[in-house]
């Protein structure tokens, strides 16, 4: 056997969850601490320096901002309210139809394919 097969045979027989060695994460200090070093790497970076400036927004500031609340609540200020246009009727696609009614025909046609195979097998009869 050459030094890899044995190597391998070794893995291989080693019980589960023993295999393998777990080389464990290295531990660079708290959360702080990688931030701020992550904020130097970063210190060219516009973004990075309106945070340090202003501090991190809230996710809920951004969500009101994307909506468009701000407008909303000048317009009732100043007591002009708009009429909301209405809303688009939704499209009356292929999924929404409503499904063929077959049951009207399965009967009939299972009839027919019975009487069909039965003509068959009568006329191979007298044939062969």
């Amino acid at each position: 056997m050459t030094t890899v097969e044995t190597r391998v045979r070794s893995v291989l027989d080693a019980p589960r969850g023993h295999r393998f060695s777990r080389t464990p994460a290295p531990v660079r200090g708290t959360r702080q601490v990688r931030e701020q070093h992550l904020l130097r790497q970063m210190a060219g970076n516009p973004k990075v320096a309106h945070r340090l400036e202003h501090g991190v927004l809230p996710g809920w500031m951004r969500v009101a901002k994307e909506h468009g609340g701000s407008e909303e609540r000048e317009a009732g200020r100043a007591g002009v309210i708009e009429p909301e246009p209405e809303p688009a009727p939704l499209p009356r696609g292929r999924h929404r139809r409503t499904p063929r009614r077959r049951h009207g025909w399965a009967v009939p046609s299972y009839g027919a394919v019975l009487v069909a195979g039965m003509m068959i097998g009568q006329l191979a009869r007298l044939v062969l």
